[in-house]
């Protein structure tokens, strides 16, 4: 097993932290009618009810549980806001998508984001936009949506391209058109860019390459694409979900591919090297996927297969697999992890899932909530901080 240098690791958390704000670590899910319904961030998770009443817990110091309090709860506490058909959440923030296409943020939003450009949000407030969104997602320092016009558009700082509006500047406050004219219909936001699906099922990336995370064949880091790219290999996909420095999606032949940064082994491709274009995820056969936290190099992904049973690959050292793995990786000390999807323990049949840093929830069919791993915040949601290895029933009344 190969050994991240302490260069490498260092420089990417340098620039990491210079844009932490907001993430979304959870991407498109699988299940018609709870799409979009389930969030998690770093130590903390939030979830809509039947009503479309948000509630979150876990770590809240940024505002990101949204109930005004900034403090942290292991048991869910009513956010300000919506009605919402939608959440998505990141780092230290989350927003929710209300039905009339409105868009509201709360906890560290990106420094572009609901009129201000420093300062943590307690409560939702609303995205200044010029268009209505059907679909929305948040990275470590930007967010990105599609439009009711058919066009996706960000906002946020545009490091490393991270807007993927043709510039590297941050001047622009509302949300700017991404360039290219694609027609997106939907997007997943990183640390410094994201990745989006068009109508004919191709996956484009834009911002920075530091591990590969374009998918474009070249691992040159200091390639930086301020617009869309295509991503190598001509595939088709369903769905795609970016992590901090990584994407993975679900071809419509039925295969995962994931690219990007694969020190934890996030890319499941049973080897812990980094990957430029698509590599094939090991004996999956996912319907959905879904990418870990943003801004962690120390990263995990899980999937779900038709029948609604999860399987999660990656880091491991607080449980967040759901299971036991046997196999270590050397992230500057050794960790234990999965370099192959391993099934998520206890049976359950997930129609969603939501990743933070080190934790996973899913949400069943009824829209009850399970979760695993950290639990130092309470970001299980169980009333307690007792990590678990292990799914364990949130106390979230749907």
């Amino acid at each position: 097993m190969r050994r991240l240098s302490f260069a490498r690791f260092s420089c990417f958390i340098i620039v990491a932290v210079i844009v932490t704000a907001c993430s979304n670590g959870t991407g498109p899910s699988g299940g018609a009618g709870l799409t979009g319904r389930l969030a998690a961030g770093n130590n903390f998770t939030c979830a809509l009810n039947h009503a479309g009443a948000a509630f979150c817990w876990g770590q809240g110091a940024s505002g990101q549980l949204g109930n005004g309090a900034e403090s942290e709860s292991p048991a869910p506490v009513h956010v300000q806001g919506g009605p919402y058909v939608a959440l998505t959440a990141g780092e230290n923030a989350a927003c929710g998508l209300r039905f009339d296409g409105a868009v509201e943020c709360w906890g560290a939003v990106p420094s572009k984001c609901c009129g201000q450009t420093l300062g943590d949000l307690p409560v939702p407030t609303a995205v200044i936009a010029p268009v209505a969104f059907s679909h929305v997602s948040l990275g470590a320092g930007a967010a990105c949506g599609v439009g009711r016009d058919g066009r996706a558009y960000c906002w946020g700082i545009d490091f490393n391209g991270a807007l993927g509006n043709g510039e590297q500047s941050d001047t622009a406050l509302p949300p700017v058109p991404i360039a290219g004219r694609h027609a997106f219909v939907s997007v997943s936001t990183g640390v410094f860019g994201g990745c989006g699906l068009d109508a004919d099922g191709a996956a484009w990336c834009w911002g920075a390459n530091l591990f590969g995370e374009l998918g474009i064949g070249s691992s040159d880091g200091t390639v930086v694409a301020t617009e869309p790219v295509a991503v190598a290999g001509g595939l088709r996909f369903t769905q795609l979900s970016v992590g901090a420095a990584y994407a993975c999606g679900v071809t419509t032949a039925g295969l995962t591919e994931c690219w990007g940064i694969n020190e934890a082994g996030q890319l499941g491709d049973g080897t812990d090297a980094d990957q430029a274009a698509p590599a094939p995820v090991a004996g999956a056969s996912f319907v959905a996927v879904f990418a870990g936290g943003k801004n962690n190099v120390i990263d995990h992904t899980c999937g779900l297969d038709a029948a609604g049973a999860a399987s999660c690959w990656g880091a491991n050292h607080q449980g967040q697999l759901g299971a036991a793995s046997d196999t270590t990786c050397s992230i500057g000390q050794p960790l234990p992890c999965a370099l192959a999807p391993v099934a998520v323990q206890g049976g359950l049949a997930f129609r969603t899932l939501a990743l933070g840093n080190s934790h996973t929830c899913g949400m069943v069919a009824d829209g009850h909530v399970y979760c695993w791993g950290l639990n130092t915040s309470g970001q299980l949601g169980d009333g307690t901080t007792t990590t678990s290895g292990t799914p364990v029933l949130a106390a979230f009344t749907p």
